[in-house]
């Protein structure tokens, strides 16, 4: 590859965050798919980056809680974040900055959904219910488990959970690794239903934990 072939298929490279996000001019996006159609790297990265993408148009697009009013101040979170997405697309960092833009999005939606009252679920929705272990009296927990094309989403019914307190969840993958998928503010004793998302796949989930502020693990789950 010449000087000339690498700076032109660099500059391609660093509007993939752009292109699945679909915020590319067309004219650019036509000019990066005739690359991807020669370019069996950049397919790959797109491949990579489209499920995380797909999770901050879901972020961006999902339906509210019904139950609970929604601070305005939501939207424009999770409008930022893909605001932020989109501008941090050009630079080499892409996939990073995809992935922070997910988990800040997702972040701000969970702490909100959070308060919602439970009775919300679609029942259309095809839900794997999985048996939670809590760590301390007076907290109660379980949860449905929904797999989706781009990860894992987990709607934990929970209460006795400190009014106020911040609590923080990861599913953990196969691999060994966390993934973070959101936080929630509890409700004490009030019901709540929090619906939490991770980028990692059913077939690879093995679990996912509840920690506080202090990371401590005060709930668990181990999928069969």
């Amino acid at each position: 590859m010449t000087g000339t072939d690498e700076s032109r298929h660099e500059h391609q490279r660093t509007s993939l965050g752009a292109y699945v996000l679909g915020l590319l001019p067309a004219a650019e996006a036509a000019a990066l798919e005739q690359h991807l159609a020669g370019c069996a790297d950049c397919r790959r990265e797109v491949e990579e980056l489209s499920p995380t993408a797909s999770m901050l148009a879901e972020l961006k697009a999902g339906p509210a809680p019904t139950v609970e009013p929604v601070p305005v101040e939501l939207g424009e979170r999770v409008s930022r974040a893909l605001a932020d997405a989109a501008a941090a697309t050009r630079r080499p960092a892409v996939r990073a900055a995809l992935l922070a833009a997910v988990a800040g999005a997702a972040a701000a939606a969970v702490l909100v959904v959070g308060l919602a009252v439970v009775g919300t679920d679609d029942p259309e929705v095809p839900l794997e219910a999985v048996s939670v272990a809590v760590s301390r009296p007076g907290l109660d927990a379980d949860a449905d488990l929904v797999d989706h094309t781009w990860g894992l989403e987990v709607r934990l019914t929970a209460s006795g959970f400190a009014d106020g307190r911040r609590f923080r969840v990861d599913v953990l993958g196969a691999d060994g690794r966390r993934y973070p998928a959101g936080e929630f503010v509890g409700t004490g004793d009030r019901p709540m239903l929090c619906n939490l998302s991770s980028a990692v796949l059913r077939e690879d989930a093995t679990g996912f934990v509840v920690r506080d502020t202090r990371g401590r693990v005060v709930a668990r789950s181990r999928f069969a």
